[in-house]
């Protein structure tokens, strides 16, 4: 669901908060969200193929990444910076996506309503990236849109952590 949110929030009125603050052209951002959605789709498939053998290790990675980005982009004073965080953000948050994708091949019978449920939490994801980048970036920054984001992701790297301790405990038994 974070994967998604910040993928969206480039998407959101951070675009024309980003063109003014850092001079950036309407190309420039347009390469800017290329970027990180090609990036997206790159992460998303090693994340697949990754995500369905160590998902912890994928997950905390991706997490990772988006975790940089969005540090990266909030401190940017270049939108060089900003598309160099954007393909780290959009990477990362491909390969959290892929991983949970990949293992929802691996759920049996439910697998039906495990993929409803993840594409409801991306659809969320999409939607609270949009409220956030408007909501935020309209009463106060665009760079506390980002900086938000670092909380709500260190949150997941810290369950995805005790996830994956508690998985490896349970497989040793």
């Amino acid at each position: 669901m974070f994967a998604a949110c910040q993928l969206a929030v480039l998407l959101s009125p951070v675009r024309s908060a980003l063109q003014r603050d850092l001079d950036v052209t309407a190309a420039g951002l347009a390469v800017a969200v290329v970027s990180q959605l090609v990036a997206a789709m790159l992460g998303a498939a090693l994340g697949y193929v990754l995500g369905r053998r160590a998902p912890t290790s994928v997950v905390g990675a991706g997490l990772t990444l988006m975790l940089l980005g969005a540090v990266v982009t909030a401190l940017s004073n270049t939108s060089a910076m900003v598309v160099a965080a954007g393909l780290v953000v959009g990477f990362g948050a491909g390969a959290v996506l892929g991983a949970a994708a990949g293992l929802t091949g691996q759920v049996g019978e439910r697998r039906g309503q495990v993929r409803l449920a993840l594409g409801l939490a991306v659809c969320g994801g999409l939607v609270g990236g949009l409220l956030l980048g408007w909501f935020v970036s309209t009463v106060l920054s665009w760079r506390l849109v980002y900086l938000s984001t670092v909380v709500l992701i260190l949150a997941a790297l810290v369950a995805t952590a005790v996830g994956g301790v508690v998985a490896s405990t349970r497989a040793s038994r």
